[in-house]
């Protein structure tokens, strides 16, 4: 996304596809498990990954050659943690050893040597974090660079050669293989490699011809004025003529490795997606429901860990169709409307009788998702897709520590199921009343339940207090919590700055945010 003559308003309007494809990338490098970690974003365009990665508790660098998009992703990100400056990738500093993720989407075509930014960012990258890249032209060193050539040839016709005579053609070739041995020579390992990597996004020639103005061809756009557009049908002409339309987008995705940590493993999502039906309906306590459903594809259902997430898909407003994303990819069809979709933890899934249960935490009549979970009774559908990892164990923790509040509640009793025996688990749990406390069937576990009464659920800091009141044992902690933003990113401030604990054994997850007016009354 690095190009210093870049304006962001343009950009931003023409290229959003870029910011799917890299919130897919970051997706299926688990990004999310290291929530609370370091965040670079290099080439980071108007900011909308900075920003969505700083909403999810990441401390966000964020850097571009472009002073309008620096601009705008400082707009963008006012009041969340998310620094960013002008900086040229040719030139690219980072600190060494880091950052849990460091990404870059859609930048290194742009330069016209990638080695020195790649090196960098491959050192940046600390112990078990990733390096996620994505760029076009990564064609492999033998398949050579056609496009360039073709479009150079146009540039060099009469009409436009002494016009174009000072704004050479900046898109370069930096094929796949070259760049993952940089990567392995830094230490890194390659997790991930994808090839023609496909771009949400109209193709036919009017937006094909407005996407390029604001990218490709955009010194060339400026050069020419009002006959940009002339120039540029020229060049796409070409292209289609000769058959050279493939940007052969690459994707490659790679770990420093941690000999201390359990690896944090690259999965598509969703690797299955389809329709649930409701088999069975009973309360576990008044705020806690439980439903039972069996569907097609499930078979597909990659459950490997406990606590997985799956999330529920329900028609767009005034339809009664289901419409389901790609398996693959989170990607629904151009006619298909926003679909209501929210997250929900996997309880159990017996993969032997086909039978998935889910918890729902019933927070009232917010929204269609909580309504439905309310009244579903069996035979009633719902579309999913699955399923994402937010747990790892670590088999060297000698105890684990659980803590959230009720939307926590099925993966703490999911987790909790999956320790071995005579591990010493803790939990601490903010429920409304000792009623709820039945939602959560754990035997030998030790919890400490905090009932916050009618208050609403997200406020105050009952929750953090109670666990800075607990005597850890000694050995080695896992930490899993997950509840209100706010709430766990205190949570998670405390357990890192103040009991001193590796980020390699905390994971802390925002599972829902409080609306921001209210936010601040934490």
């Amino acid at each position: 996304m690095t190009n210093a003559t870049w304006k962001a308003e343009q950009y931003v309007t023409e290229n959003s596809g870029q910011y799917q494809s890299a919130m897919e990338a970051l997706a299926l490098a688990e990004a999310h498990l290291h929530s609370g970690g370091r965040f670079a974003d290099v080439g980071c365009g108007a900011g909308e990954i900075a920003a969505a990665m700083a909403e999810r508790h990441f401390e966000v660098w964020a850097s571009d050659a472009s002073a309008s998009m620096v601009e705008a992703t400082r707009r963008r990100c006012a009041g969340l943690t998310v620094e960013a400056e002008i900086q040229d990738a040719h030139e690219l500093r980072l600190p060494e050893a880091w950052f849990e993720v460091v990404h870059s989407s859609w930048m290194l075509h742009w330069l016209s040597d990638a080695r020195h930014a790649v090196r960098t960012m491959a050192r940046a990258a600390r112990p078990g974090g990733q390096v996620v890249l994505q760029w076009s032209f990564g064609q492999p060193q033998a398949a050579g660079f056609l496009m360039r050539t073709i479009i150079q040839k146009v540039m060099d016709r009469p009409a436009w050669r002494e016009r174009l005579a000072a704004v050479p053609l900046a898109m370069f070739h930096h094929p796949v293989e070259v760049v993952c041995e940089i990567l392995r020579e830094e230490g890194l390992e390659i997790v991930v490699v994808e090839n023609d990597v496909d771009v949400p996004g109209p193709k036919d020639p009017e937006s094909l011809r407005r996407v390029t103005r604001t990218t490709a061809f955009s010194a060339q756009a400026d050069a020419l004025g009002d006959d940009a557009d002339a120039f540029i049908d020229e060049a796409l002409l070409a292209l289609f003529k000769t058959g050279q339309t493939n940007v052969h987008n690459t994707r490659v995705i790679a770990r420093r490795p941690n000999e201390d940590a359990t690896p944090v493993r690259a999965r598509a999502f969703p690797l299955s997606v389809g329709v649930l039906e409701v088999v069975s309906a009973e309360p576990l306590s008044p705020l806690m429901r439980r439903l039972t459903f069996r569907g097609d594809g499930l078979d597909a259902l990659p459950v490997e860990e406990p606590g997985e997430i799956i999330t529920l898909i329900w028609p767009v407003p005034g339809t009664t169709e289901v419409v389901l994303p790609e398996v693959g990819r989170w990607r629904f069809p151009e006619h298909a409307g926003r679909q209501h979709t929210r997250n929900f933890t996997v309880r159990s899934y017996d993969r032997e009788s086909g039978l998935l249960t889910i918890d729902f935490f019933l927070h009232g009549d917010h929204g269609p998702a909580a309504r439905w979970a309310r009244t579903a009774t069996p035979g009633d559908r719902v579309g999913y897709g699955g399923t994402r990892v937010h747990w790892i164990g670590d088999p060297a923790a000698d105890w684990t520590l659980l803590a959230g509040d009720e939307t926590a509640l099925p993966a703490i009793g999911a987790i909790a199921e999956s320790l071995p025996d005579g591990h010493h688990v803790i939990a601490v749990i903010e429920v409304r009343d000792a009623e709820e406390e039945a939602a959560l069937a754990a035997p030998g576990v030790r919890v400490h339940w905090i009932h916050r009464g009618q208050a609403e659920p997200g406020r105050g800091e009952a929750l953090e207090t109670a666990v800075r009141g607990l005597t850890f044992p000694p050995g080695r902690p896992q930490v899993w919590a997950a509840g209100e933003s706010l709430v766990i990113q205190s949570l998670r401030r405390h357990l890192l700055e103040e009991r001193n604990l590796g980020r390699d054994q905390v994971s802390a997850l925002g599972y829902w945010n409080r609306p921001r007016d209210s936010r601040t009354a934490h």
